[in-house]
């Protein structure tokens, strides 16, 4: 019997659009009427990726998800126009959060779909920017952005991160002028999980019985499994009778041994271990697992053999 344990996490993301505007509220006192165009912005500070279930980002799961960021311009002063804009400043200027492996790429969007708040250039473009504009007096305008991490990105499991820099300029007379900057720091973590399957595991169950025929003769069988992960694995094996076929009345048992792609694994142990090394793409790999019963001394005793071999997949 054989009973693989395996931990698979997937989840189907999705989002919502929030953009909002809050009316100028009226300035009574008259000096500042009359004062040059003031503006202010605030905005979060950071932003952590949760996902829908708060696992953070992970690499099989084929949805989108996104993370809302709030910001605001605050006025006083005459009537003057503005415009928002973003761009990275880590990663070298990409917009791509740094982490334990490959770049994972992410977007800063104006709406759940698009365009995109981030640009190159340094005063952005057409497309990145949000245009405001005030009347005279005091007042205050929001809106709601929304931080995208594209799915099928195949990055190992750690923590990412990077910074964007939003930007706050007033336009005057067609000349633009930066009068804020606001960092937005952003933290995802990525799980690291594990996907394995077998067709010797029919319909998805974990148990299965392994028949090794006449034991009076050398006996070999393989189990093929296929796994996919974004981490190293562990791969444990314990065996009931310490790498014996047991007799059903309690005659002797006969040893076997296991190979682990190639492997030997010494089952005399409690539990015995072997690793899989990560690899930077999301093709399935193959890990054949192999018992071989050698051709006895002598006859056995005739009757029922068996043992139980558990298997334990885990992504680290």
């Amino acid at each position: 019997m054989m009973k693989p344990s395996l931990k698979i996490y997937a989840h189907l993301l999705g989002a919502s659009l929030v953009l909002h505007a809050v009316p100028a509220v009226a300035q009574n006192d008259a000096m500042l009427l009359d004062d040059p165009c003031k503006l202010d912005l605030t905005a979060e500070s950071s932003v952590d990726w949760r996902g829908l279930y708060g696992r953070g980002y992970e690499v099989f799961d084929e949805g989108q998800s996104f993370e809302a960021v709030a910001l605001s311009v605050r006025h006083q002063g005459v009537a003057c126009r503005f415009f928002l804009t973003a761009a990275p400043v880590s990663g070298g200027g990409v917009n791509a959060l740094s982490g334990p492996g490959d770049p994972l790429y992410y977007d800063i969007l104006k709406t759940t779909s698009g365009p995109s708040f981030l640009s190159a250039d340094f005063e952005g473009s057409e497309t990145s920017r949000i245009d405001g504009q005030f009347g005279q007096g005091q007042g205050v305008q929001g809106a709601t952005l929304f931080v995208s991490i594209p799915a099928n990105q195949f990055v190992r499991g750690g923590t990412y991160n990077g910074q964007a820099m939003i930007r706050l300029f007033r336009v005057d007379a067609g000349v633009q002028q930066l009068v804020a900057e606001a960092p937005l720091a952003i933290l995802a973590p990525v799980a690291s999980v594990l996907k394995v399957r077998s067709d010797d595991f029919p319909n998805g169950v974990r148990e299965t019985s392994i028949d090794l025929g006449d034991l009076s003769r050398a006996a070999r069988r393989s189990v093929d499994f296929n796994i996919m992960s974004n981490a190293e694995v562990a791969v444990t094996f314990q065996s009931a009778n310490r790498g014996k076929l047991a007799h059903e009345a309690g005659a002797p048992g006969i040893g076997y041994s296991l190979l682990f792609r190639g492997e030997n694994i010494d089952l005399s142990a409690t539990a015995q271990s072997s690793r899989i090394k990560y690899m930077p793409n999301r093709m399935e790999r193959a890990v054949p697992l192999e018992i071989v019963v050698p051709a006895p001394n002598g006859l056995p005793a005739a009757g029922q053999y068996n043992d139980a071999l558990t298997v334990t997949f885990t992504a680290e």
